[in-house]
C-alpha cells in the first residue's frame, strides 16, 4: 500500500500540514549532510541566556555517491548540493559524466539521471559552467532537473542551452526557443555570495539572477516547473544594486517562506572601520512588480561570506560573516530586526554553507529504477 503514488502523495501534504520539517544543512568542504531541528516554540535557556539562537543537531546523511562509486566501480567523486524539494535532495557529481543522482535520504533510495543529449563547448571545462536546478511540478506532481550549457566563442557568452529532465518520464527533453536565444542574457551567478548557491523555488518556479550584456542592468530570471518556460522579473524599484559591474554591491536571490526575496549589501568605510549594510525585500504578491516590500534594512560588523538561510517559521534569516578574519553565523529577526549569534550544534557547525527546508516523505518508493543504500 505505501507503494502507490496516492499513498506517497498524501503522505507527504499529510507532513506539510503538520509542520513536520526539519532544517537541512550542507557542509561543502567534507559534502556532509546534516539535519537539525529548529523548534520555534521551544524554551531553550541557552538562548534565553545570551544574544544567541541554537539550533538541535539530529544526525548526518551518509552521501550516496561513495555507494554509488563502490557500485559501478570507479573512484568515489566529489559533488556539488543542486537543490532540496520536499524532502528529495539533487547532488551533481564533478566526474567527466557530471553523473547526477536525485535521492531521498529518508528511505535511503536515489534514481541515477540517464546521461545529457546537450553538448558543450569543449574550450572550456564544462564542470565549472554547466549549471543544474531542482525543483517540483505540482500540476503533474513531478520532481524535475533544470540543465544549462552555456557555448562560448572568443570569450564572450553567444548561446545557451536548456533542458529538463522529469522523475515521472525518466529522460531529458530539450527546451526550444528559450530566453536565452536571443543571446542578450548572462547569468551572474549570484556574486560575492559565493559559488554554489541553489536558485530560489518560490510558487512552481525557479529564480536566479542575470544582467543584460548591452545595459548590464540586473534582473530576476524565472523558469515556471509545470508550463516549462521562461519568464522575467524585476528587482526592487528602490533596490541600489542596479548593475552588474557595480563590484561595491552584492545580491542574491532566495525563498523566504513561501515568497520570493531580493538581498543586496554593501561594505562602507566608518570612523570605527568597515561595517557592512544590508537590504532586503520580499515579493508580497508573486509577480507583481509593486509589491516587493522591504524587510530591513541593517547594519553589521564584518564582511560577508553568504546567505545560509531561513529558519522553519522564516522569522530568522542566517548569514555567514567573517569577523576579524574568523567565520560567524548571525541571524537577523525579520520582526524585531535583532540580529543574534546563531549556533549549530554538532561538530562541523562552522562550516555549513546552506540550510533548507527538509520534509520526510517515500518519495521515489514506487520507482523501478532506483539503488538502496
Amino acid at each position: 500500500m505505501i507503494k502507490s503514488s496516492t499513498f506517497i502523495h498524501t503522505h507527504l501534504e499529510s507532513n506539510h500540514r503538520n509542520n513536520d520539517v526539519q532544517l537541512l544543512l550542507h557542509h561543502p568542504e567534507f559534502d556532509l549532510y546534516s539535519l537539525y531541528r529548529d523548534d520555534d516554540n521551544k524554551d531553550d535557556s541557552r538562548a534565553c541566556a545570551s544574544s544567541s539562537t541554537f539550533i538541535e543537531y539530529i544526525t548526518n546523511l551518509d552521501n550516496p555517491y561513495a555507494f554509488y562509486a563502490e557500485r559501478t566501480g570507479t573512484k568515489t567523486w566529489e559533488s556539488e548540493f543542486v537543490g532540496t524539494c520536499n524532502g528529495l535532495v539533487c547532488i551533481a557529481g564533478k566526474d567527466i559524466d557530471l553523473t547526477t543522482l536525485v535521492w531521498n535520504p529518508s528511505i535511503r533510495k536515489f534514481v541515477v539521471l540517464p546521461q545529457s543529449g546537450v553538448t558543450f563547448c569543449h574550450e572550456y571545462d564544462h564542470r565549472e559552467v554547466i549549471t543544474f536546478a531542482f525543483g517540483y511540478d505540482r500540476l503533474a506532481n513531478d520532481y524535475k532537473v533544470l540543465r544549462r550549457v552555456p557555448c562560448f566563442l572568443g570569450g564572450p557568452l553567444v548561446s545557451c542551452q536548456y533542458e529538463i529532465w522529469s522523475l515521472a518520464k525518466g529522460s531529458w527533453k530539450t527546451l526550444i526557443n528559450t530566453a536565452n536565444d536571443r543571446h542578450q542574457e548572462r547569468d551572474i551567478g549570484n556574486r560575492y555570495f559565493e559559488a554554489g548557491h541553489p536558485p530560489a523555488f518560490v510558487n512552481g518556479a525557479l529564480h536566479w539572477l542575470q544582467a543584460n550584456v548591452s545595459t548590464w542592468n540586473i534582473s530576476i530570471v524565472s523558469f515556471d516547473m509545470s508550463g516549462e518556460v521562461f519568464g522575467k522579473i524585476a528587482i526592487p524599484p528602490k533596490a541600489e544594486t542596479r548593475k552588474c559591474f557595480d563590484f561595491n554591491r552584492h545580491c542574491v536571490v532566495s525563498r523566504y517562506r513561501e515568497s520570493l526575496a531580493f538581498f543586496e549589501s554593501c561594505r562602507e568605510r566608518r570612523e570605527s572601520g568597515f561595517v557592512l549594510l544590508m537590504n532586503m525585500w520580499v515579493m508580497e504578491e508573486y509577480g507583481v512588480a509593486k509589491s516587493w516590500t522591504k524587510l530591513f534594512a541593517i547594519c553589521l560588523e564584518g564582511s560577508i561570506c553568504r546567505l545560509v538561510g531561513c529558519s522553519k517559521s522564516g522569522e530568522e534569516v542566517v548569514l555567514k560573516l567573517i569577523v576579524d578574519d574568523i567565520v560567524e553565523y548571525q541571524s537577523v529577526n525579520t520582526k524585531t530586526k535583532q540580529v543574534k549569534n546563531f549556533h549549530f550544534d554538532g561538530e562541523c557547525s562552522t562550516y555549513y554553507s546552506l540550510m533548507g527546508a527538509f520534509t520526510e516523505n517515500l518519495v521515489l518508493l514506487d520507482q523501478p529504477n532506483v539503488f538502496t543504500y
